[in-house]
């Protein structure tokens, strides 16, 4: 607020509830009651400072009682949310303590965030008001209160919260509706502990610089003023920089987020401050602990915890003893941890389990999702009525030794080791494929989920969200009474209809795998399924049980959702869900629940399907990656719609009168769509068209222009072989000069693609090699035959231990294009290129990765400058060539070669992206390269100072890639001749880089003579 001091006689600190004065006996394990009593006992104590300004905590609960009063005004008390959209400044911590007197719960908005999370936020929450100032943007669709209006509303007594009422709401926007409510009495008793383990109290300072919309903002903010300390916002985007000049005395980080840090080359001065500083997030490794030990004499707590348990539980003071690895610790106070595994029972010491957590600092639920019953579960070992939280994090309890107490120690996830504990609604990680769609029906029963326009022009058919529900309960119910559970494959030989949805859905709900087969049946003896699903004219010619759809009686089966007690045995992860039998294949090929969902996990990223969708699926049943279609859309509410493979005139027919978004063509369809469409003027009746998904071959460049031309709907091509599936995105617009085949973009989170030579060696970009995939998506392999299993699914050298990946026997090669690497397929036929004779011995490349900040620096300095990212790393380089040689650099400081880049351009530009170094010197020729890979990786991930060799043409020299995956993160590889390098020689040469890279960014007014570029081991070796 502007108005600092007009504000506070609305209402006087002494109207705050819980004062004895106003004889209202407040519940004293709310967030109220702490805050409360440090306004009272020391009201001149500094609660917060932004720069300049400071705040008092008289000054910050009579401001924050005067913005209560006007929120209650407008109907905030008890069991009501408030969305508070400011950016970090004494404003945002005043508006959070008046949601909180005025008795209401807070959820945080971060106003640099995209519309579309404002709307999803506000969308779960449902705020009575948003809490904004004038202004700034916000979301649509809620009243606003905006804090520079100085005019308040009298009110008789603010309600104030009680210890069962909601105080604040963690939104995750990201996993479909995720809203965690935490309770006034779990998020009191959680500061309660901190304080006790921390001794943050009075006089401390609390660093507040996690991201507004995380948990870790709310733990941040909760700390300082929870305990009479203060709370200090950052003084600049440099985090070091920040805690020098506020004088920070705790703060919370991320382990990477520390390891950069320790990392500085003035680390120990920039941290002289620090007292107290958390690890949380993710496993802290020893090394970065060590660092800080180093550079600091701060006490490191490795904490872990989750918006579910009302931030962190489990806490490790670590020390020089923790020199491999550091566990997750002890339980907080009035905690339990509990390691069970698949059945609820306890593990014994050593051996791995699910992590359960139970206690007072459980979260109340999540908001408006059926999740809540499923993940905060009964504990079964507790007293009556007593909760316990699925983590989904395997975990195992280390005996106590030898200086060391029995700790827990971090394992992984549930979905990492496809390990069978409940964390998932449903009760099973292997019912994923189910749940969303029964939280679905629940949620919208009237809904259309499936309709089946016949070829013949016969009228449609449609099935509602919750009818197709209640049939699938029933038949899942008939099945298991037949004997089907997991591992048993059952035959789905139903024409294209509704009841070929109600067939596949029950035969999942049983716990069973789907085998779909063509029309006719196709099917290998070796299949041997349990039984047969089909109809009336299908059902003769089967020697194995049959359930004919249209004759058996299901009335007497409730249609209710089944509950994990009725199937044979859970259904786990790695439980196969479909069974494939591409066309003439002898093997099946099995997919299991894991795999499935995140296929289907990738393909909503990247669509962003919703309720308003309507995805028309025309493959053919048998086709291998036809399965999601079915099983997709009805995760989020969309609606599918089921045909057969129409002609153009129909399937534009079909589009207009469905108000179709999504479909899925085989490239001789889109094309003879696209025709169609263009031939005949058809483009505004297609206008619904979103996305669309080619499957099989890919499409030539001229292919991808014409579709272009017709629609603006985005084009995707699913790379759809059975055992592992990578989806590949076209470029809109390919030059009229493209290659053909065009190459396509690499867009999954949850899949890796590989380019290798025969040995298994990455090959460089633009030469051949063949074309591996891996990831979670992964079949488990050939049903029928091990021995193929083992050919093709083979170890990967770059992943984790035990991680596979598939070969294709198909080739393909890495482009660089433009700025980024691009993905070309050769097809089954071609060979990897031979390296040329003139070439002596290999090619090797090595890579390394830059911490967050100097990427993050490096964008200041090109929006500072106006100059692109490469003028920055072209610097760099120019400064160690110089040094290399002994010459003096171009320009006293970093800024001053900025300032001389002889075309000034805006910063967010992309151009180009690659040059010779005319200094030549011991390197050889050298050549500097920058690619801006935005979200997508390039090529393997970097493995840190890893040689990789592989057969290729190499200049005599080295050549430098910086890549940049976003505005913070930079990767560095170079790639050398191993006739002028061995490993050690491009691993001093890459560190140099980097930290000649670093010391630039980070001081570029610094005169570069006085800049100490020698690595510590260069160091090392100079001293006598």
């Amino acid at each position: 607020m502007s108005h600092t001091d007009s504000v506070t006689a609305a209402l006087s600190i002494d109207a705050l509830p819980g004062d004895p004065a106003n004889e209202l006996q407040r519940d004293p394990a709310t967030l109220l009651a702490a805050f409360t009593t440090s306004v009272r006992q020391d009201p001149d104590a500094v609660a917060v400072t932004d720069g300049g300004l400071e705040l008092t905590y008289g000054e910050l609960g009579a401001r924050a009682a005067a913005l209560a009063v006007r929120l209650v005004a407008r109907g905030v008390g008890p069991e009501t949310v408030v969305a508070v959209s400011l950016p970090r400044s004494v404003d945002l911590v005043v508006a959070v303590h008046a949601v909180i007197a005025a008795g209401g719960a807070f959820v945080l908005l971060d106003p640099d965030a995209q519309p579309d999370v404002w709307q999803r936020t506000v969308s779960l929450a449902a705020p009575v008001v948003v809490v904004t100032a004038p202004g700034l943007p916000h979301p649509d669709g809620v009243p606003l209160l905006h804090t520079g209006i100085d005019v308040g509303e009298d009110v008789d007594e603010l309600p104030g919260p009680s210890a069962d009422n909601p105080a604040y709401l963690v939104v995750d926007v990201a996993a479909a509706g995720a809203a965690v409510v935490v309770g006034h009495r779990a998020a009191q008793a959680n500061a309660v502990w901190r304080q006790r383990l921390c001794g943050v109290g009075p006089g401390d300072r609390v660093l507040w610089h996690a991201p507004l919309a995380a948990q870790a903002a709310v733990g941040e903010l909760l700390l300082a003023l929870q305990t009479g300390a203060t709370l200090v916002l950052p003084t600049s985007g440099a985090t070091a920089r920040s805690i020098a000049e506020t004088g920070a005395t705790a703060a919370i980080f991320e382990p990477d987020q520390l390891a950069e840090l320790v990392a500085l080359p003035d680390a120990e001065d920039r941290l002289d401050s620090l007292r107290v500083v958390l690890s949380c997030g993710a496993p802290l490794p020893a090394k970065t602990a060590a660092a800080l030990r180093a550079v600091s004499g701060a006490t490191l707590w490795h904490v872990y915890g989750r918006p579910e348990t009302a931030g962190e539980v489990v806490a490790h003071e670590v020390t020089g003893a923790d020199l491999e690895s550091v566990p997750l610790g002890c339980a907080a106070d009035d905690v339990e941890l509990l390691v069970l595994d698949q059945h609820l029972r306890p593990v014994p010491d050593g051996e791995v389990g699910e992590l359960y957590v139970s206690g007072v600092q459980l979260a109340r639920g999540y908001l408006g999702r059926q999740a809540t019953a499923a993940t905060f579960l009964a504990n079964p070992i507790g007293p009556v009525d007593d909760r316990m939280f699925a983590t989904g994090d395997l975990v195992r309890r280390r005996p106590p030794g030898d200086g060391w107490t029995a700790e827990l120690e971090y394992v992984g996830r549930v979905d990492d080791r496809a390990v069978r504990e409940p964390p998932r609604p449903g009760g099973l990680p292997g019912e994923l494929l189910l749940d969303e769609f029964e939280a679905q029906a629940a949620a919208t029963p009237f809904d259309p989920a499936v309709v089946y326009a016949p070829g013949t022009g016969d009228a449609a058919s449609i099935i509602t969200y919750g009818d197709l529900d209640r049939r699938t309960n029933q038949l899942a119910r008939h099945l298991t009474a037949l004997g089907v559970g997991p591992e048993s494959a059952v035959l789905v030989d139903l024409p294209r209809s509704v009841e070929l949805v109600v067939g596949v859905y029950a035969v999942l709900k049983a716990g069973g795998a789907v085998v779909p087969v063509d029309i006719p049946a196709f099917l290998p003896p070796a299949a041997n399924p349990a039984l047969v699903l089909t109809v009336r004219e299908r059902a003769a010619g089967y020697d194995v049980p049959a359930v004919v759809l249209d004759e058996v009686a299901l009335t007497g089966y409730s249609d209710e959702p089944l509950t994990r007690a009725e199937r044979h045995a859970p259904v786990l992860p790695q439980h196969p869900a479909f069974v494939l039998y591409p066309h003439g294949a002898t093997q099946g090929i099995t997919i299991s629940h894991l795999a499935a969902v995140h296929r289907l996990t990738g393909i909503q990223g990247r669509h962003g399907f919703t309720g308003r969708d309507v995805y028309l699926h025309q493959s053919e049943l048998g086709e291998v990656t036809d399965w999601h279609g079915y099983v997709l859309p009805l995760r989020v509410g969309a609606t599918v719609v089921l045909t057969e493979p129409p002609d153009a005139q129909r399937l534009t027919r079909l589009v207009a009168d469905y108000g179709v978004t999504a479909a899925e063509f085989t490239p001789a369809r889109l094309s003879a769509f696209t025709d169609y469409v263009d031939g005949m003027g058809a483009h505004a009746e297609i206008g619904s068209l979103r996305s669309v998904v080619v499957l099989g071959a890919p499409l030539t460049a001229a292919e991808v222009r014409a579709f272009g031309a017709v629609t603006g709907a985005r084009l995707h091509h699913d790379y759809g072989r059975a055992e592992a599936t990578v989806t590949l995105t076209y470029p809109a617009a390919p030059r009229a000069d493209a290659a053909e085949p065009t190459a396509v973009r690499v867009r999954e989170w949850n899949r890796r693609v590989y380019v290798l030579d025969a040995d298994l060696r990455p090959t460089s970009p633009g030469v051949a090699g063949e074309l591996y995939l891996s990831g979670a998506q992964l079949a488990r392999g050939y049903r029928d035959d091990p021995v193929a299993t083992a050919d093709c699914f083979v170890a990967n050298p770059f992943g984790i231990p035990g991680e596979r990946m598939f070969r294709t026997g198909e080739h393909a090669r890495w482009e660089i294009d433009g700025t980024a690497a691009s993905l070309v397929r050769l097809g089954a036929d071609a060979r990897p290129a031979a390296a040329p004779e003139s070439v002596l011995g290999h090619g090797a490349s090595m890579r390394a990765r830059l911490g967050a900040g100097i990427g993050a620096r490096i964008a200041e300095l090109t929006h500072r400058y106006a100059v692109p990212p490469f003028a920055v790393v072209r610097a760099a380089m120019t400064v160690l060539l110089d040094r290399q040689s002994g010459a003096t650099t171009a320009g006293a400081t970093l800024t001053e070669m900025l300032c001389a880049e002889p075309d000034p351009m805006v910063a967010s530009t992309a151009t180009a992206t690659s040059e010779s170094c005319a200094l030549g010197g011991p390197f050889g020729a050298v050549t500097l390269s920058y690619l801006d890979t935005g979200a997508e990786s390039f090529g393997v991930p970097g493995l840190d100072l890893t040689a990789m060799y592989f057969d290729g043409p190499v200049a005599d020299g080295v050549h430098f890639i910086v890549t940049a995956h976003d505005t913070a993160h930079l990767g560095l590889e170079i790639e050398y001749s191993t006739d002028r390098f061995d490993d050690c020689a491009a691993a001093a040469l890459l560190r140099r880089y980097a930290r000649t890279l670093g010391l630039l960014a980070t001081s570029p007014d610094a005169a570069i003579a006085s800049l100490d570029l020698d690595t510590p081991a260069e160091r090392r070796k100079a001293l006598p």
